[in-house]
Formats: C-alpha cells, structure tokens, sequence
C-alpha cells in the first residue's frame, strides 16, 4: 500500500511539472499584432507592439472609427522568475503601469492576461490580450 501511495505521489508531481509551460522570453522580441477570432470579437483597428529585447516597446495604435493612428513608446520589465509577468513602463510613480501574465509565448503566438484578473471572452482586448508575430 505504502508503494502504490508512493508511485501516485510521484506521478502527480511528474504531471504538476510537465504541465508548467516554460516561457522563452527570448521569443518576445519583434513586432506583435492583436489579433482575436473575428467571429466572436471583432476590433475597430488595430494594436501593434514592437519588442527590441532590450526593455523598451514602440506601440502603434489604429482606430478605424475614427481613421487616427497614434505612436507611443515606453520601457517593460519580465519578471519570468516569481510571476512569469510583463509589466509596461514599471518605472511610472503615478500608478499608469500595467502588468499581464505571459500565459503563452511561442514563435508565432502570445497571450496575456491582466494581474489580478480571470479569463472570459468578454475581456478579450482589455483584461485578455491574444497576439500574432508580425509578417
């Protein structure tokens, strides 16, 4: 008995450690678009970051309500040893930073999801962000 309560134990830990996807933060480097199944959320524009792998970030905004698009740049800081997080412009004293869990990152996709916040469908583009590799 005391064997067989062994061998599930260290199953369990096997598949708790298998399960723990590691983030390559060396992926995130490059240019980034939002983008969502356009069949349930469908955006008015368009958000492109731009990651240069040396903390800083360029942000191109497209409204196509409007027909403006704006340009911002800024710094980010990943913290992949306690969170797993990126946090942007971590160094803004006024509470203007934001930081998201890096739920995926591959070669060709990102996900992140807001501190503090739960995954639904309704956040998607706020609380929930989905990203595709720039052609």
């Amino acid at each position: 008995m005391k064997l067989l309560k062994t061998m599930i134990c260290a199953a369990l830990l096997v598949a708790g450690l298998c399960a723990c996807e590691k983030i390559d933060v060396n992926k995130l480097e490059g240019t980034w678009s939002e983008q969502y199944d356009p069949t349930i959320f469908a955006m008015d524009g368009s958000v492109e970051y731009t990651f240069d792998g040396n903390g800083r970030y360029q942000l191109h905004v497209y409204d196509a309500l409007s027909g403006e698009s704006h340009d911002y740049t800024g710094t980010y800081a990943i913290d992949l040893v306690n969170k797993g997080t990126i946090t942007f412009d971590p160094q803004m004293s006024d509470y203007s930073s934001v930081t998201y869990k890096l739920v995926k990152l591959t070669s060709k996709e990102m996900e992140w999801q807001k501190e503090g916040t739960t995954y639904s469908q309704g956040t998607w583009g706020s609380d929930y962000r989905h990203f595709e590799r720039g052609k």
